[in-house]
């Protein structure tokens, strides 16, 4: 596992997770910023620095300017830099919220492109309440202690999905991209909660937490 730990420029931001988290910091535009509230410095900063005053930068360990005309968004293209390095696993923060919804969608969208590779990632909210990530063709097991909601969405059609142990339960479900039949599920007390999907993407969104 080479994991990156990815910060985006949506904010108001609870920055908790910079003390937890491990791996290869990576600022994307503003999100220097977070680093920046707690004296610290990310090892890459990426960014066209259209949110981002230039004159704030200090020392991180290296920089990327990016042309602010691209395809990419600058989390796009840290992401596509970092699997070129060999990276795997993935956790995004600031990267959901503060009024651009598109970049929201687009976020999520690179979920989907990381699952397709075959890496694991992760999408927090900014408050650090909820976490994101999508599931294809495989088996998730929930601890006996986990809590709170639960909600699925298909990502494409075809999918299949079952969920066992859980408020609501499903066997072998053709779950439609176009209707929202998995939000809101709820963890049972005491039992391992499973969702197991083949046939594509799933994407889960939970309750976070580690930071409470």
């Amino acid at each position: 596992m080479k994991k990156a730990v990815i910060v985006g420029a949506s904010s108001p931001l609870k920055t908790a997770f910079l003390e937890k988290e491990s791996g290869y910091f990576v600022a994307c535009d503003k999100g220097y910023e977070a680093f920046l509230s707690l004296g610290k410095e990310p090892d890459l900063l990426v960014g066209d620095f259209d949110t981002l005053d230039r004159r704030k930068v200090k020392n991180p360990g290296k920089t990327i300017v990016l042309n602010p005309i691209k395809d990419d968004t600058d989390v796009f293209f840290a992401v596509k830099h970092l699997l070129a390095l060999g990276y795997d696993t993935f956790s995004f923060y600031g990267c959901l919220g503060g009024g651009r919804i598109e970049h929201e969608i687009a976020n999520i969208a690179i979920l989907n492109f990381l699952k397709k590779k075959g890496c694991e990632a992760s999408l927090f909210t900014n408050d650090l309440s909820q976490m994101l990530f999508v599931l294809r063709n495989e088996k998730k097991i929930f601890p006996a202690d986990e809590k709170g909601f639960l909600s699925v969405f298909a990502q494409e059609e075809n999918v299949i999905v079952s969920e066992k142990n859980l408020k609501y339960e499903l066997s072998d479900y053709n779950l439609s991209p176009f209707v929202p039949l998995g939000v809101s599920n709820e963890f049972l007390e005491g039992k391992e909660g499973t969702i197991e999907v083949r046939g594509g993407n799933l994407l889960v969104i939970k309750e976070c937490h580690e930071y409470r």
